[in-house]
């Protein structure tokens, strides 16, 4: 189900009790940042979220699935933690490099930004409790790459 990634940055799949989307990059950097403006824009409007406070994001993991997962989590962390809604998210680095053991690790670098929760002015739209492994998938494309994800509401 490949797309067109210059047009469309995601688009969301039917699922029965969760939301399943699919995102679109040219880069793996763009797919990461499309997965999570694609999370981010379930929790809430993002197009209203000032940018006051940024966090860097620095992960390592064994494979870019699970990459994925950690990185999606990490902002719901966020959310949760720090208190702050989150309406960008901009990826600098994802890539491989080996572990003191020689095994490829992979690593990304980001920053997300946002502002505190204020429910009188933004506009939340729904809970997102955690990132799912069912059918997570990070492929290459013809047109760059795509992810599917499964978000638990």
């Amino acid at each position: 189900m490949t797309q067109n990634t210059s047009s469309t940055p995601f688009v969301y799949l039917d699922h029965v009790a969760d939301i399943r989307f699919i995102a679109y990059g040219e880069t793996l950097e763009k797919v990461f940042e499309n997965a999570a403006l694609a999370t981010l824009s379930v929790i809430a409007d993002i197009s209203t979220v000032q940018q006051k406070n940024e966090f860097e994001i620095d992960l390592e993991t064994v494979s870019l699935e699970n990459l994925m997962v950690d990185f999606l989590s990490e902002l719901l962390f966020l959310f949760d933690a720090e208190e702050t809604v989150l309406g960008s998210v901009s990826v600098e680095k994802v890539g491989t490099k080996q572990n003191e053991n020689g095994d490829a690790i992979f690593f990304i670098k980001a920053a997300a930004a946002g502002e505190p929760i204020d429910s009188s002015r933004q506009n939340f739209k729904t809970e997102v409790k955690a990132i799912t492994y069912n059918g997570i998938r990070v492929e290459k494309t013809a047109d760059g790459f795509e992810t599917e994800v499964v978000l638990d509401l």
